[in-house]
């Protein structure tokens, strides 16, 4: 830091004040000025202010002063350290921004987004007006990390925020709160019907793909709008209200907006007890295990179940998987509860085996976020280890969106799950990507063929004629076929007739606890009532 020791004569300072005050940047004259008669007064002072170099360049300066006195108590002299803290008060601002602005995006952060809204909230209480606060989620943001990487995800957030700031007034926030989270704060509006407009172009912005990394992705957005002061005078509670309104508009359906009501902010308080709840189930033994039969179309055997998670809460009761997966995937819980399901189920089939009963195999989900971040390879050696069953007893069954973020990576980790025995299957194969480049890499030995594809046959003409080329595409590939979601014995003869393996369904059985399996297996060589269905087109004519 350059430093310069000066000493000069109250009186020659005045002479040429002139001088010196022209090289002081404008910005600080003034405050400079109003300062000397302080110092006087004080008798040193410590002045910061910039100064205009001749090249055009602004530097800060530190001016540390004393004032020397006569006899007589009359200032006559100024001494001095001045020292260039330039870099120093560089490194501040940048402290300064970082503090209030999101690095990713360069938006302002929670910190000056609470600040902004407080101010608005000043404003409108002297005005008389109202404003509104809007959170943008976007949907299935997770997907695309999952799917092709948090860098990726990171530019598509980076892109967004350029078609946002385009989109909203000078003198409106846009802020980031985190994640893929965005608040916009529209100040002032007339009524809350205003608000749809803006609201309507900021959905239009989502209208054209994002390309990223040479990669088109559509992208839509979910969005919440609380309205001061009708939905909160308190910037924590117009926070909290549009966020219940953007989970409300991803329940009816997502790419859509939705008004704050009252009741949004009970189910969302009764998402967080959830949420609580779902983390202590597993030491508190809360959840099980449920299994769905699979049947071999062509004999009408119980070849395989299926381990479903079910979770009997102490209050709630049996809580429908629908109402609590999507939290244990977003909080990542996911991962835990999955090494416990894979364990029960496996302790579970070998207990059946030692039992006496007819062996067959289950099958067990895996999410994505579990296989990349579970340790999926380490966690099934070690259940086999554990459980003593054999690897062939086991199946996992992973969806498209495991493959799309690394399929080299995807490949070689099936692979090792291959050599070790177990068997691997697509699950919802035909509601993802489907895409026959990965389908022709990746080492599995089933396609599980999604259940909307059945609910389908009468309702769309184009269904069968698709169902029945994925069956053959299936089979040309040495792959076998497993249909879930029969229903019907309409269903049944559709797949026998095309030569599909497997099926399970409510036609057949419905998830059954522990116990009812083991009387299943149990019965006339592993059959019951229902799986007949399946052998008595067992000799069906096969086109």
């Amino acid at each position: 830091m350059a430093e310069r020791v000066y000493g000069r004569p109250v009186k020659a300072f005045y002479d040429d004040a002139g001088l010196f005050f022209n090289i002081v940047d404008p910005r600080d004259r003034g405050q400079l000025i109003g300062m000397l008669s302080k110092l006087i007064e004080k008798g040193s002072m410590t002045i910061e202010y910039r100064i205009v170099r001749p090249d055009g360049e602004i530097r800060w300066l530190e001016d540390r002063v004393v004032v020397a006195y006569c006899p007589e108590g009359r200032p006559v002299r100024f001494d001095g350290v001045a020292s260039d803290i330039t870099e120093r008060k560089s490194h501040e601002a940048q402290l300064s921004y970082l503090a209030t602005h999101d690095p990713l995006t360069q938006l302002p952060n929670r910190n000056l987004l609470n600040d902004r809204i407080t101010q608005a909230i000043a404003h409108a209480q002297r005005g008389g007006h109202t404003f509104g606060v809007l959170m943008l989620d976007l949907d299935r943001f997770k997907l695309v990390n999952d799917s092709y990487g948090h860098a990726f995800g990171d530019a598509l957030l980076q892109a967004l925020t350029s078609r946002l700031r385009s989109a909203v007034r000078e003198g409106d926030t846009l802020a980031r709160l985190g994640g893929d989270e965005f608040i916009v704060v529209l100040n002032p509006v007339g009524r809350p019907d205003d608000l749809i407009p803006v609201v309507r172009r900021l959905l239009d912005l989502f209208s054209d793909p994002f390309t990223i990394q040479a990669t088109e992705v559509h992208a839509t957005t979910s969005i919440g709008i609380a309205v001061f002061p009708a939905d909160g005078t308190e910037t924590e509670t117009l926070l909290k209200h549009a966020d219940a309104a953007m989970y409300r508009a991803k329940e009816r359906g997502r790419n859509g907006f939705q008004f704050f009501a009252p009741e949004m902010s009970m189910r969302a308080c009764e998402r967080l007890e959830l949420e609580s709840a779902l983390r202590r189930a597993l030491e508190r033994e809360q959840l099980e295990l449920h299994y769905q039969p699979q049947i071999d179309v062509k004999t009408g055997e119980l070849v395989a179940v299926e381990a479903l998670l079910r979770w009997r809460h102490p209050t709630l009761g049996l809580v429908a998987p629908d109402k609590f997966i999507g939290i244990a995937e977003e909080s990542g819980l996911i991962v835990p509860i999955g090494a416990w399901v894979l364990r029960t189920a496996c302790a579970q089939n070998k207990a059946w085996q030692d039992a006496g009963l007819p062996r067959l195999r289950v099958t067990v989900n895996v999410s994505a976020k579990q296989f990349w971040q579970g340790q999926l390879l380490q966690t099934v050696r070690r259940v086999l280890r554990e459980t003593r069953l054999a690897p062939g007893d086991v199946e996992l069954e992973i969806t498209e969106t495991v493959f799309l973020r690394d399929i080299d990576e995807t490949v070689r980790t099936i692979s090792e799950l291959r050599t070790l025995g177990v068997v691997v299957s697509m699950d919802d194969f035909g509601t993802g990507y489907s895409s026959l480049n990965y389908l022709r890499r990746l080492p599995i030995e089933k396609l599980k063929i999604d259940r909307s594809f059945l609910s389908d046959l009468t309702a769309m003409p184009n269904a069968a004629t698709l169902l029945r080329q994925i069956i053959q595409l299936a089979h040309a590939m040495n792959l076998k076929v497993v249909a879930e979601g029969v229903e019907s014995r309409q269903d049944l003869t559709f797949l026998a007739d095309n030569q599909c393996d497997l099926a399970q369904g409510y036609y057949f059985h419905k998830p059954l606890p522990v116990a009812a399996i083991g009387k299943l297996l149990e019965e006339d060589g592993a059959l019951s009532g229902a799986c007949n269905r399946g052998a008595d087109l067992g000799t069906s004519r096969v086109r």
